[in-house]
């Protein structure tokens, strides 16, 4: 398939402590199948994509160990980021390592998709509507199988193609009871963070709707030293998803997970060396290899290595990151 793979992989694996470590984020972790979420991603997009289309953005400090990850992939096509600074500028570098007239795919590193043929077929349908429509920004929906509030939604508007809508408007992650409506009504998807756009197309709206970031990068032909210190970071969901009118949704009906937080991972199936003793509990997720007892409990993860000790309760996994900051700025403090 004649795309361009942009990989992002600088996420700093706050979600998953003490298993993830700002050395060792979530996507390097071997959670599926003994291989890491970069790998799996990498290998899904290997099946139709030549090696030399395929690059991987990542913060400096990672490149190495994707190049270790990835070794088949080109060296020159492992990125490293100057300075953390969110989707957008990512998008941009991404943007100026393209070449005119290519079709860019921006795909998240950690995700997981068990069913690649499915993948590939709504891949596809997105690639014919891009070709066929020269001003379109395209998104990935996934059709929502539960009440989530971990994600954020699409709401779909105006039908334009097979499996193709006009994007409504971006919903941020709901309450629990917005979610049960989102489902129900039927017209909203969940954002999976997945995009497809040409490359002209891209900049164009970036310049109307991002013109700092753009003008960073314009102003700095390959020079993304100065382009990083020169924009803010921000999500591209924000600086330009939410803001331009050339937003059109792809639905997804393939299997799906973002692999967000511990429950996400205790659905896929993953487990710890020790199986604990569980008495009058429910819904535990434990990764120790201690003999762990846990009794009258419910609806909780426990984590135990060397870095640290989590204990959470499952409708609270989304505010680890509070606590993990705290651990690292007492650990900054002690130096």
């Amino acid at each position: 398939m004649k795309i361009k793979v942009f990989i992002l992989a600088g996420g700093s694996g706050e979600r998953f402590w003490p298993l993830s470590t700002p050395g060792n984020p979530k996507q390097f972790l071997k959670l599926i199948n003994g291989k890491s979420l970069l790998r799996v991603t990498f290998e899904r997009f290997q099946k139709e994509v030549r090696l030399s289309d395929i690059f991987v953005i990542t913060t400096r400090e990672y490149v190495h160990k994707v190049r270790e990850e990835l070794p088949e992939l080109p060296k020159e096509n492992v990125i490293g980021e100057p300075m953390k600074r969110n989707t957008a500028p990512a998008c941009m570098m991404a943007a100026y390592i393209a070449s005119e007239g290519d079709v860019m795919f921006i795909a998240p590193a950690d995700h997981y998709i068990p069913d690649e043929d499915a993948f590939w077929n709504v891949v596809m349908r997105a690639k014919s509507f891009i070709d066929k429509k020269e001003d379109a920004l395209m998104t990935f929906g996934i059709v929502p199988t539960r009440p989530e509030t971990g994600y954020g939604y699409i709401e779909i508007g105006l039908k334009v193609d097979e499996n193709v809508y006009k994007v409504k408007m971006f919903r941020e992650k709901p309450s629990y009871e917005v979610a049960e409506e989102y489902v129900e009504s039927g017209n909203f998807l969940w954002n999976s963070g997945m995009f497809m756009w040409k490359r002209e197309v891209f900049l164009r709206e970036m310049e109307r709707h991002a013109p700092k970031i753009f003008k960073a990068f314009y102003e700095n032909q390959g020079d993304f030293e100065k382009a990083y210190l020169q924009t803010e970071s921000v999500s591209v969901d924000y600086a330009l998803m939410e803001r331009s009118d050339k937003i059109y949704v792809v639905k997804a009906t393939f299997g799906w997970s973002d692999v967000g937080n511990w429950k996400s991972l205790m659905e896929l199936g993953y487990k710890g060396k020790v199986e604990p003793v569980v008495i009058d509990a429910d819904g535990v997720f434990a990764i120790t290899e201690k003999p762990l007892v846990i009794v009258g409990v419910s609806d909780v993860v426990v984590v135990e290595t060397e870095e640290g000790i989590l204990v959470a309760s499952q409708k609270d996994l989304e505010r680890i990151r509070e606590g993990v900051r705290k651990v690292l700025q007492r650990s900054a403090k002690k130096r």
